[in-house]
């Protein structure tokens, strides 16, 4: 019997490209998402089974948690790669979307990660929690504060969530993947802003959602099994660097 991982977030860009390569390394996934359409255009494969969830919803939570740990040998590993970015200049953020960024970023992690903790005690196997939050998390950026706020704070999650379940063998790490390649990067980012992006990335070019879905892969396994409480990121070497500053960000 096979293990099994729960990916919120899954039928669409990072959360899709790790649903795919956890298939790839023998693991059964339930892709969990809002979006029914996208779960509809998920890969055909009996491994895979597509559940329509809203992670600001405990109860929704808990039982795709559940249903989670009932196939194969039980939950193995949970990534939380369901997301939302509001961006705007932070005197103008909308206070309903910046409650809503962080219900979606933050308390959805939490729900999922709370959920699934309880299930590995349970069952006392350990397992894996991979968090996901970005280079916004780790430093300041124009029009970001409410993305980058939630996204700090999945940090600081991250590292309690390590220390207080380490003993039990339950892992607990956070990718902070830097600009990727996504359908929803490609619709909101025009040619002058993405030539901005590319020229502060010391690897000169966008993430491909599949080389963050490696990292994740790396560390929802066994091969990362005394890895806990840290942050991965899958920047091109971005953080290293001074970042950049969009022309039309200018006050």
């Amino acid at each position: 019997m096979t293990r099994t991982a729960l990916v919120t977030g899954g039928a669409s860009g990072i959360g899709l490209a790790t649903v795919r390569r956890l298939l790839d390394d023998g693991w059964t996934v339930v892709a969990a998402d809002r979006d029914p359409v996208a779960l509809a255009g998920l890969p055909v494969d009996d491994r895979i089974v597509a559940a329509e969830v809203d992670v600001t919803d405990e109860r929704q939570v808990e039982d795709v948690v559940a249903r989670a740990d009932q196939l194969g040998t039980g939950l193995g590993a949970v990534v939380t790669c369901a997301g939302l970015a509001r961006n705007a200049p932070a005197l103008d953020v909308d206070v309903a979307d910046l409650r809503m960024t962080i219900e979606v970023n933050l308390v959805g992690t939490f729900l999922a990660c709370r959920a699934a903790a309880r299930r590995m005690l349970d069952r006392g196997h350990g397992g894996s929690l991979v968090t996901i939050s970005s280079v916004s998390g780790l430093r300041g950026g124009a029009h970001r504060a409410a993305y980058a706020a939630s996204k700090g704070a999945v940090l600081a999650l991250t590292r309690v969530l390590a220390v207080e379940l380490g003993p039990a063998g339950i892992r607990v790490n956070r990718v902070a993947p830097g600009a990727t390649e996504t359908p929803a990067i490609a619709a909101a980012q025009p040619p002058h802003v993405r030539r901005v992006v590319i020229d502060a990335i010391p690897l000169a070019r966008y993430a491909q959602p599949s080389e963050t879905a490696a990292v994740i892969a790396f560390l929802a396994g066994p091969e990362s099994a005394f890895v806990t409480g840290q942050t991965w990121g899958v920047d091109g070497g971005q953080m290293a660097g001074p970042g950049w500053r969009m022309p039309e960000e200018g006050r």
